[in-house]
Order: structure tokens, then C-alpha cells, then sequence
């Protein structure tokens, strides 16, 4: 094993342990994470911190609207992405209890022309990312040419079946937004509604979820702007088609109404709590393993904590909204720019809720030499590598799927995320193997991957 190791693995693993001093924060302490995460003067965030459905604080830092100079305010109406996926999958759950759907169905009984290579998938493996349909936003020529262009539900599922599975249903988990536009399509079949009518009236309404709607053309009081940040500054996001993500997320929101949302959904106020604990629970796969995505939301242990999470993003736009329910506390982080990190700010704004310590990173310099044998692919499962590369003296960690994400060395083994409390840390089993260890979040616990 490698010595550096220990001292910077040690430090962030101490740090992460819960604190007896930090008790209670003030509303003060909780903006202060805010105005030290942002700038005053360009885009910015909404957040609330709630327990047991109290709100315990709500803050805003920079701006809803650059061109006007309009501040973010309690009111301001954000995008959610993908956090939109848990109000699809509540509305299959309310179906279900109404007799008009069963999650165990073959969705062939609702889209029966949708191609699935003669293997039977089901409606709860649309909801667990289970079904091996492929993620239709992996399709550059989607994104390139044709989200800006109006569209119907059927017209984007003729689209989307041109993909042929990528898995055997119940083999894998692989997330897919194509899987809950399916989602929506049922809920219209099945309840006799559009999407759009069904969410707004049995929950939006119910709830009284004011500022909460399915984004379209129509005018939203204190709609916030979504920007991108370029080398040359910021620019407004491009446009979107709200059609396109559709019940994958296509819901905008404030942080009070998901607030009131996730109250009534975690103590059975809007589905019974047996549907509601199917929503929490990680999916059993064919090989008898579990993934850690239920139904539309992500379950994950923290320590001696569970956190049931997830993030959003979509054009201009990203999200974080998670739950710890032996707490009962629940923390969203709203953010009108592709620039600001959503998980971070709410990482720490519940480590401050929770008493527990940031880890803290420090870096040191190491050679291109000492890092070469450490470069290559490691194999997180089946369908998904973890790659450390090195170009143009800059460290990068890329996963299937995703975008490459620098990385920065504390040590000839030990790696961290800028503006992030995630880190890689490398070495030798007793094997001899090299593994890779992901420490995500706040947890101490790792995933591991091993160098192939």
C-alpha cells in the first residue's frame, strides 16, 4: 500500500464523523454557506432545510435574471430535471391503488407497439431503470437537432424505439430517460388524462402546490432565467422543447412547494405508506443484487444515515433535493446555471444540519511517471467503468455515460473533485490488484471498482 494514503484518507474520513459542537445552526450559519458558494451578481440558488416538515430555513443567493438584475427570491420558479421523476412515479403508485394499473404489468398492455425484442419489461422496471431500453439522451443527433422542434408523446416514442436494448430486463440497472416517457404515456392510458393534467390536478392541486406546474410557452410569475456559463461569460440557455423530457422532467417548482410535496409523500398523505416504502426500497436484480434506485428516487447509506435522493438537470438548470428519514430532514437546492454544483452546496448545508464535518482536501504535486500506472478503466459492474485519464497535464475521472471531470492529486494515490466532497482513493487488495475506491458525498463508505 501506498503511505500518502493514510494521511489524506485518514484526514477526510475523521472529518466526516458526526460533531458534539455544531448544534442547531442559525439562519445565519446556513447563509453563510450560501453567500461563500456564490457570487452576489450572477446566477444563483433557491434552498430549504425542513424537519419533520418544518421549515427550519429558506435562502437565496444571486440572481433570477441577469439582464434585469431581478435577485432570486423565495417565489422564484426553477426547473427541476429530473427530480420531476419521483411525481411520475407517485402518479403510477396512485394508479396502482386505484385499481387502474399493477407496477407488475407488461407495458405492452398500455404501448403495445413499443418494441421491446420479445422480452417482457414491466412497468416497475421502467420505474427502477431496470428494463435495458436505452437512455434516448445518449443520442447526440437528438440533442443537436431536434429538442428545440414541438412534438407529441407518441411522435418521441416512435423515436425512441429505433434503439435496440442495451440489457435482458431485471439484468442491470441503467438509467434511462427514455423509461419514464414510457412512464408518462401509461399514466395518459391508464387515467384517461394527459400527463400535464394528471400531475397538476391529483397532486399540484391537491397539495396545493401553487407554483408548480409542467413547463410550457404559457407566462410564470417569477419564472427565473437559466443561464450557462461560457469562457466568455454567461449566455442564456439554449431552448428546449418541454415535450422532449416530458414525464422524465419537464415539472418546475420552488423549494417551498417541494417542501410540501415530500411531507405529504413521506407520511402517507398522498399515497398509502406501503406504496410510498416500495418507492424507498432498492430494486432486487435477476442475480439477486440490489440496485440502489427505487422508484424514482435514489437510496443510498450515509454512515449511520440513509439518504434518499436525487439531481436534476436539464438546459440552464440543475437540482438536488435529498431526505434523511431517521432525521427526518429534508434539504433542496435549486440553481438557475450549468456552473453551480447543486450536491455540494446541499452536502454541506446538511452536514451543517446533521453537526457533521466537511472533509477537508489539500494538494500536492505528483508526476505524470508516478501516476501511469494507476491510468486505465476500472470496473465499477457489469455495464459500467470508472476511467482515470491524463491528457494535457490534466487528471480526469470519466464514467460510462458521463462527461470527463478533472480531478485533483493529494497524493500519488489519493485523488479529489474540485468543489465537491467526492474523492478516488487507489490502491493494492491482497491480491495484488489495484482497486479503486469512490467515496461519494458524505459517506465513508466507498464504491469500488478494480482495475482491468
Amino acid at each position: 500500500m501506498i503511505k500518502p494514503f493514510y494521511t489524506s484518507c485518514l484526514l477526510a474520513l475523521l472529518l466526516l464523523t458526526p460533531s458534539l459542537v455544531i448544534a442547531n445552526p442559525t439562519a445565519s450559519q446556513y447563509q453563510q454557506i450560501l453567500n461563500e458558494s456564490l457570487t452576489e451578481n450572477e446566477p444563483g440558488v433557491s434552498v430549504i432545510i425542513s424537519k419533520n416538515g418544518k421549515v427550519l430555513f429558506k435562502g437565496v443567493r444571486g440572481l433570477a435574471n441577469l439582464e434585469h438584475n431581478i435577485a432570486l427570491n423565495e417565489q422564484s420558479v426553477l426547473r427541476l430535471g429530473s427530480i420531476s421523476k419521483q411525481f411520475t412515479a407517485a402518479a403510477i403508485m396512485m394508479l396502482q391503488e386505484q385499481g387502474k394499473l399493477a407496477v407488475t404489468d407488461d407495458i405492452h398492455k398500455y404501448v403495445p407497439s413499443f418494441p421491446t425484442e420479445g422480452n417482457l419489461v414491466t412497468i416497475e422496471n421502467l420505474l427502477t431503470h431496470t428494463s435495458g431500453i436505452a437512455n434516448y439522451t445518449d443520442d447526440d443527433d437528438l440533442f443537436d437537432k431536434e429538442i428545440q422542434v414541438p412534438t407529441s408523446v407518441d411522435d418521441t416514442l416512435k423515436r425512441f424505439a429505433k434503439h435496440p436494448m442495451i440489457f435482458k430486463p431485471g439484468e442491470a440497472m441503467a438509467y434511462s430517460n427514455t423509461g419514464y416517457s414510457l412512464l408518462g404515456k401509461i399514466i395518459e392510458v391508464a387515467s384517461g388524462q394527459s400527463y400535464k393534467d394528471f400531475i397538476e390536478q391529483h397532486i399540484f392541486k391537491k397539495l396545493k402546490m401553487n407554483q408548480s406546474s409542467y413547463e410550457g410557452q404559457e407566462i410564470v410569475a417569477h419564472r427565473a432565467a437559466g443561464y450557462e456559463q461560457t469562457e466568455h461569460g454567461f449566455i442564456n440557455t439554449s431552448y428546449i422543447n418541454m415535450d422532449w423530457p416530458y414525464a422524465a422532467g419537464a415539472l418546475i417548482s420552488t423549494p417551498t412547494d417541494l417542501n410540501i410535496w415530500f411531507s405529504a409523500l413521506s407520511s402517507g398523505k398522498l399515497i398509502s405508506k406501503a406504496s410510498y416504502e416500495k418507492m424507498i426500497s432498492p430494486f432486487k436484480l435477476n442475480d439477486g443484487s440490489f440496485s440502489s434506485y427505487g422508484y424514482g428516487l435514489i437510496i443510498e447509506p450515509m454512515n449511520e444515515y440513509t439518504v434518499i435522493k436525487h439531481t436534476g438537470g436539464i438546459n440552464g438548470f440543475l437540482a438536488h433535493a435529498r431526505y434523511i428519514p431517521e432525521q427526518k430532514l429534508y434539504v433542496v437546492v435549486l440553481a438557475n446555471s450549468n456552473h453551480i454544483n447543486p450536491i455540494f452546496i446541499n452536502e454541506k448545508l446538511t452536514a451543517k444540519a446533521l453537526g457533521i464535518a466537511l472533509p477537508e482536501f489539500k494538494k500536492a504535486d505528483v508526476t505524470e511517471q508516478q501516476l501511469a500506472p494507476l491510468l486505465g478503466d476500472y470496473r465499477i459492474d457489469e455495464n459500467t467503468l470508472r476511467s482515470l485519464i491524463f491528457e494535457n497535464d490534466v487528471l480526469y475521472s470519466k464514467r460510462t455515460g458521463g462527461d470527463k471531470t478533472k480531478l485533483i492529486t493529494m497524493s500519488k494515490n489519493s485523488f479529489y473533485y474540485p468543489n465537491s466532497n467526492n474523492y478516488l482513493v487507489i490502491e493494492k487488495d491482497s491480491q495484488g490488484q489495484l482497486v479503486m475506491k469512490y467515496f461519494s458525498g458524505l459517506s465513508t463508505t466507498p464504491t469500488e471498482a478494480i482495475k482491468i
